[in-house]
């Protein structure tokens, strides 16, 4: 069996587009928490020089001269249209591994002749444009490694390869490789492509051709392996992202600003809960957590603490977590000041029922049952479903602000379109 990656053409602004046929030939950019930048171009937009990260209020005059469209994130959607073309592999393989919102590893057979089934890759193309209309790339090759840097020559020449690539073919693999730049593979950072560059290593060519041992040597046992795997040689336990989630955050800036306790209360809750809700995704139990409020640095004299506790027994309970971040907020709050931001981050994250706990600490026997039930609720009706009081209710000032979200299409009844 081989390995192939799909990935989607321009995810987020394919998502919008899907829905909305005004937005297909004209640039748009999708923008971060906040509508504060651009996370996501498509073609129009990067062709205007607009790039990832470029600030929404340095580029007023670009957006009203060349028309650009913007819509804020919509994350349901995302999720949504993630779920559905992952659907759409799986009726072509047998394993589907998720590497991220818009790519996804699946495994396809070998021939006899020894290349890679391109004639099905370009059938899952055409089946997710089909039944979930989404544009994708596909790359092929015997490693995970070989089918990412085939994946990415496919993005970088789609006319030419018609959206699939096949690196089985070692001529081919050869010949590419040679003018392929070694930032651009896989799990090849800044740091580690500058620690190469002193060897001679510039090309994909080159890495593929430095020996194990020196590679060992300039960038651990991962990069070894990476160089293993761009010579076809399959490494089981070949992994770029780090194994186990230490840590969790979840920080975000206020809609607006916020000078009532209360409010900030309500923020906090609603990120502490969050919190809970993604370490609980992954059987996690959190150790110790810190929570902190901060106003804007462009105010004089901004408000600026942050707590820190012990987790005793260790937990992902949301009604634990969000109690101690709420009485630590009552803690660091000062009349009068006004607040731009808080956040909570949970740390030293251990699996579920593998945690140490004090020799005195009492867990809630009802507790995993009615997490369960909570998180079932919620991943079936839609998230804050079911929530704590303490968070609040309804949309409020200092919710992060999604000015130019669109509908949630294809989760929320109300917004589902009807065609007349």
């Amino acid at each position: 069996m081989s390995w192939a990656i799909v990935d989607i053409s321009n995810f987020y602004v394919s998502a919008e587009r899907l829905f909305d046929p005004s937005l297909h030939g004209v640039p748009v950019i999708v923008l971060s928490n906040n509508d504060g930048c651009a996370i996501a171009r498509s073609e129009e937009a990067k062709a205007l020089h607009v790039r990832m990260g470029d600030p929404v209020f340095k580029m007023r005059d670009r957006i009203r001269r060349h028309g650009i469209q913007m819509r804020s994130s919509n994350y349901e959607l995302y999720a949504d249209l993630n779920r559905r073309f992952n659907a759409v592999i799986g009726e072509h393989s047998g394993t589907t591994e998720i590497y991220s919102i818009d790519e996804s590893f699946f495994r396809l057979p070998v021939l006899p002749s020894g290349l890679g089934d391109v004639a099905t890759a370009h059938q899952v193309r055409a089946d997710i444009l089909r039944q979930v209309g989404l544009p994708t790339r596909i790359g092929l090759g015997p490693t995970r490694t070989l089918s990412k840097v085939a994946n990415a020559l496919a993005k970088a020449s789609e006319k030419v390869w018609n959206g699939v690539v096949d690196l089985h073919d070692e001529d081919l693999r050869r010949r590419l490789f040679q003018v392929w730049p070694v930032g651009e593979v896989w799990g090849i950072g800044k740091a580690l492509e500058a620690r190469l560059r002193p060897l001679g290593v510039r090309t994909a060519a080159e890495l593929a051709a430095l020996p194990p041992a020196t590679a060992r040597d300039v960038g651990t046992v991962v990069l070894e392996r990476l160089v293993r795997e761009l010579n076809g040689i399959e490494c089981d336990d070949f992994q770029v992202e780090p194994e186990a989630l230490k840590n969790t955050a979840v920080t975000r800036q206020f809609g607006e600003p916020v000078r009532d306790l209360e409010e900030l209360r309500q923020a906090m809750a609603r990120r502490a809960a969050r919190a809970t809700e993604k370490i609980r995704a992954q059987d996690l139990v959190a150790t110790r957590m810190i929570a902190f409020v901060q106003g804007s640095r462009f105010h004089r004299d901004p408000p600026s603490q942050s707590r820190s506790v012990r987790l005793s027994p260790p937990t992902s309970d949301p009604r634990a977590i969000v109690g101690l971040a709420g009485r630590m907020v009552e803690a660091m709050f000062e009349p009068g000041k006004v607040y731009t931001k808080c956040g909570v981050l949970l740390e030293e994250l251990v699996p579920s029922g593998k945690a140490q706990t004090d020799l005195f600490a009492v867990e809630d026997p009802r507790a995993p049952a009615l997490l369960a039930a909570m998180d079932g609720l919620n991943a079936r009706f839609g998230r804050d479903t079911l929530t704590l009081a303490s968070q609040g209710f309804g949309q409020q000032g200092f919710d992060t602000k999604r000015a130019m979200k669109s509908p949630s299409w294809t989760t929320r009844l109300s917004d589902i379109p009807v065609a007349r």
